[in-house]
């Protein structure tokens, strides 16, 4: 897959909303990579590699916009984090659902995507089984507090952010590259696919919602 030509037909579709296209933002060099998959201990995979070095990200626009765009809610890499650091009370939810198994908020593939946390997780709870019988859940604390799971390698990776309202963000797998939608507000984590995908999907987006993002991109 092209990326950078998806990226020049996402552009191309986008003619009639200069501020969300981003072919003014520069893309990163390799040396800014290197600093910052040092910096989280990860080595990002080569399609997200490949679209970085075309276009960066930008800062969050408004409040966040509903379609989609990797060229309005991709974030620039220095901005990027991982998100079993993130807010406690959405990382606890998600583990949560997780240690469930099958679950409709969650895409199956998400499981082995984060399935080192998960088990330290699953440990954490059984640990606290062990040591009470009035204790059925795990606090905020429990997770950051624990060792065993805030030294592993970030496997979930915050590089993007949709609509405020809804506290979405976009999670890049560090083992496979699928980046998912997490909508904690619902709560869900569904999957776009690939770096390429996304951009693909905010292609159609671009097209089929063309009169809705003319009007917010006025009035923004």
């Amino acid at each position: 897959m092209d990326i950078a030509n998806l990226w020049e037909q996402l552009n191309d579709a986008l003619d009639y909303a200069p501020n969300f296209q981003n072919k003014s933002i520069a893309g990163v060099d390799e040396e800014t990579i290197l600093q910052i998959e040092s910096k989280l201990g990860i080595r990002l995979p080569e399609d997200t590699r490949d679209a970085i070095k075309i276009h960066n990200g930008r800062e969050h626009i408004d409040y966040g916009l509903y379609y989609r765009l990797a060229t309005t809610d991709l974030l620039p890499i220095t901005k990027w984090r991982p998100y079993e650091k993130e807010d406690e009370d959405s990382v606890t939810l998600f583990f949560e659902c997780l240690s469930k198994g099958k679950n409709k908020c969650m895409d199956k593939n998400i499981y082995d995507d984060a399935r080192d946390h998960l088990a330290a997780y699953n440990n954490i709870t059984e640990n606290i089984r062990k040591q009470s019988n009035d204790r059925t859940t795990i606090t905020d604390d429990d997770l950051m507090n624990n060792e065993a799971f805030s030294t592993l390698p970030c496997e979930l990776l915050i590089i993007g952010e949709g609509m405020d309202d809804y506290t979405e963000q976009y999670l890049l797998s560090i083992r496979s590259g699928r980046i998912y939608m997490a909508i904690h507000n619902l709560p869900e984590w569904g999957l776009i696919g690939t770096f390429g995908d996304w951009i693909q999907m905010g292609i159609k987006n671009a097209i089929k919602e063309k009169r809705r993002i003319m009007k917010q991109h006025e009035n923004i």
